[in-house]
């Protein structure tokens, strides 16, 4: 049987990969995911479930462009001015241009070895 120390860990790895693909499709989701995780959950279907109803829902240019500006923040100190002239005016462009900036983020993300956007599925999935 799986300890409650083990279901936590499997739960924060999960919250961990998928936030900001949650965060994409609904804010509202995201934020109630958080007090969930701010509760301690346990109980991964709990966790499944909500993302499940995320991914359901269409995002909004707003959801969409809040979720790149959360993700650029990884960079905004640490990319080159040719880094920022290329990605920034890309935000203008939501959301014509997602492929591109998931892929630019994608490509600084490997670049500055942020293993945390390494692993989430926003930027190794295709959306």
């Amino acid at each position: 049987m799986v300890n409650q120390k083990e279901q936590k860990k499997a739960v924060e790895k999960r919250w961990r990969e998928e936030k900001y693909k949650v965060m994409y499709h609904s804010q509202q989701h995201y934020n109630d995911i958080r007090g969930l995780m701010k509760e301690q959950l346990t109980d991964i279907d709990i966790l499944n479930t909500q993302i499940s109803e995320a991914y359901a829902l269409e995002p909004t240019h707003g959801s969409m462009l809040n979720t790149f500006q959360h993700l650029w923040g990884y960079f905004k100190n640490k990319a080159t001015p040719e880094e920022k002239e290329l990605f920034l005016p890309l935000l203008n462009q939501v959301p014509e241009k997602n492929d591109v900036i998931i892929q630019q983020l994608h490509h600084l993300a490997l670049k500055y070895n942020v293993k945390y956007l390494k692993e989430s599925s926003i930027l190794t999935e295709k959306n």
